[in-house]
């Protein structure tokens, strides 16, 4: 048609699932299903997927839709689930197991944004609702490519008609029993995963409160287990990186520049979705905030390439945005714009502004990633407004501030109930109140942390903050494979997140995974050049634990120097001391603590879940006299 793009089709086998009852089940016991629901995803479904290089395409709640490019891997990949399920169902009651129908279709689709779409996305559906429970129901076509190649026999179940298709599809089922007696499937590649065999990144219990004024420890949740071998978390080397300097507020006689901090924030956000560019946190970049330095030194000290200067002039319902990309190497100016929109228009000048540097870039940017980085307009601006303002407040941390921004986030979310933002924030305000102890029920508020968490993943799944905030939320409450998947969700979607890999680097650590952790705390790094206090101490005890005292040191003194209030950093520089030979330093250090923290040391390291290691830093602490 003229004038209009190309449809994309292809032929793909389809697969719709879903929990049969779900709605009894979440009636019942909501946080329990929810639960078990991820632990399958987690643990069997998704794993199982990949192996068969199925892609999924989304979830609806206990919904789930799969391409394949294979009927056959389709096909052999339900049956794996559905068996696996049977089995892992035993130990759990009748009335609480999570039983899945499959239906898989075999047919010409739509993709349109990275979503699937058209007649063999609905028959796939329809089969699914013809499925017996724990069984699995096919279409002729899928029947035809899989009967010569695995050695499995269906039910012919003839011609049946289904909602909203023209034509009877003719479907073949395979009942529970017939599954169960089927022999193991496996993948091409190799053994299908399952639980033992996938190698995820190790998580332990959080330390809640380690860095705040009470230095409370609020741990809920189970006991750890054996650490697991750590994924690579390190970005690759080829990516471009940049560092977007905070926009000046112009014209602004009170001083009030949350506006332009916030533009400066979903900017560094949207450029890090793309897989092609490393880009500097906002705690990296904002310490230049009301200084002018020039590219080339930012460039120096923040080691990048690029850098992206700005600033906002508002008035009244004007606002002017002017930015520009610089090279650092050479001081050349790649690009530079003027944008004049309304409030309203804010977002598209995002995505033009995240678009221009990518182009100018050159690097190799994917549709998914684009639409990935596009600004989600809220449907009432007031909405954003207050959601700039609450996160302003959250940024200077004070127990007024944190009281400030809960109401700013509440009433966005009484303006906008389905502003995934306005979530992440009251999230984040909650979280806060436990760590920095401004609590009296830290369980409860936990729990409010958590709710406010799946609720923004549920409103936005690709926002790597909703999903970062989740897993950190998790973690407190001991689920730390749920946590781990959490956190690598919200590093997928942004390869420059530095509060996922934040959250990495102190759950390793504790889980007994200190190459893990160094490995995760070194890429935080990257991001974010200054280590928050809680960050760089957990980082230097991985030092310590992994036999890298100068390490340690290296980022305790001058933290110590800054905080010296701060227990946890004065003691572990103590322990750094004495294992790199420095009994004097170690000698003095362990008096400042005795004398500023009396008695702190009687619980230290409590938390570590591998009993070799808390062996090894209570030795450690014992020659330094602690």
């Amino acid at each position: 048609m003229t004038g209009s793009a190309p449809v994309e089709r292809r032929l793909s086998a389809i697969l719709a699932a879903d929990v049969v009852g779900y709605s009894r089940l979440m009636g019942a016991d909501e946080v329990g299903t929810l639960r078990q629901l991820m632990a399958h995803r987690r643990e069997l479904i998704d794993p199982t997927i990949a192996a068969r290089r199925g892609r999924i395409v989304k979830t609806t709640g206990d919904g789930i839709l799969v391409e394949f490019s294979s009927a056959v891997e389709a096909v052999a990949c339900a049956i794996t689930v559905q068996r696996e399920l049977v089995s892992r169902n035993v130990a759990v009651p009748d009335q609480s197991r999570l039983v899945f129908r499959i239906g898989i279709n075999l047919g010409d689709i739509i993709i349109e944004a990275n979503d699937i779409f058209g007649d063999g996305v609905n028959v796939a559906a329809r089969l699914e609702t013809l499925c017996e429970p724990g069984g699995l129901c096919v279409s002729r076509a899928v029947r035809d490519q899989v009967r010569d190649k695995l050695p499995i026999a269906f039910n012919d179940l003839g011609e049946q008609t289904v909602k909203n298709i023209a034509r009877p599809v003719r479907a073949f089922s395979l009942s529970p029993d017939a599954i169960a007696a089927t022999p193991d499937l496996a993948p091409s590649g190799g053994a299908a995963p399952t639980v033992h065999h996938r190698r995820w990144i190790g998580m332990t219990v959080a330390v809640v409160g380690v860095m705040g004024a009470a230095s409370a420890w609020w741990v809920i949740g189970g006991p750890g287990s054996a650490p697991r071998p750590a994924a690579s978390t390190a970005p690759a080397a080829a990516r471009a990186s940049i560092a977007v300097l905070p926009f000046a507020s112009l014209g602004d006689p009170g001083g009030n520049d949350y506006f332009s901090d916030g533009l400066t924030e979903d900017i560094i956000s949207a450029l890090g979705r793309f897989r092609d560019i490393s880009v500097i946190s906002r705690g990296g970049v904002f310490a230049y905030k009301g200084k002018s330095p020039t590219p080339a030194e930012v460039g120096r000290d923040l080691k990048v390439r690029y850098v992206v200067e700005g600033s906002v002039r508002r008035a009244g319902e004007h606002i002017r945005v002017s930015v520009s990309l610089t090279d650092t190497s050479h001081s050349e100016l790649l690009w530079s714009e003027k944008y004049d929109a309304e409030p309203k228009d804010i977002f598209a000048v995002q995505d033009q502004i995240t678009r221009r540097i990518s182009g100018a870039l050159a690097v190799r940017v994917t549709s998914l990633e684009l639409t990935r980085s596009a600004a989600k307009p809220p449907d009432n601006l007031q909405a954003y407004d207050l959601v700039l303002r609450g996160r302003n407040l959250l940024s200077r941390n004070t127990r007024s501030n944190n009281a400030e921004a809960r109401g700013m986030f509440e009433h966005a979310i009484e303006l906008d109930p389905n502003y995934a933002p306005a979530y992440i924030g009251l999230g984040y305000v909650n979280d806060s109140a436990v760590i920095e102890g401004w609590t009296e029920d830290p369980s409860g508020t936990l729990e409010r942390a958590e709710s406010l968490a799946r609720k923004a993943v549920g409103l936005d799944d690709l926002s790597p903050a909703a999903h970062a905030l989740l897993g950190k939320i998790l973690v407190h409450f001991g689920d730390y494979d749920a946590a781990l998947d959490e956190l690598k969700r919200a590093i997928d979607l942004n390869g420059s997140d530095a509060e996922g890999y934040s959250g990495l680097l102190s759950v390793l650590l504790w889980r007994g995974d200190t190459s893990g952790a160094i490995t995760a705390g070194e890429t935080l790094a990257q991001f974010e050049p200054e280590l928050s206090v809680s960050d760089g101490f957990y980082l230097a005890t991985a030092y310590v634990l992994a036999d890298r005292s100068s390490d340690a040191i290296r980022l305790l003194e001058p933290s110590v120097s800054r905080n010296k209030t701060n227990p946890e950093i004065n003691i572990m520089l103590a322990a750094a001391y004495v294992e790199a030979g420095r009994e004097a330093d170690a000698a003095r250090q362990a008096d400042l603590v005795r004398q500023r923290f009396p008695g702190k040391r009687d619980q230290f390291g409590a938390l570590l879940r591998d009993p070799s290691q808390r062996e090894k830093l209570a030795q450690t602490l014992k020659k330094a006299g602690l």
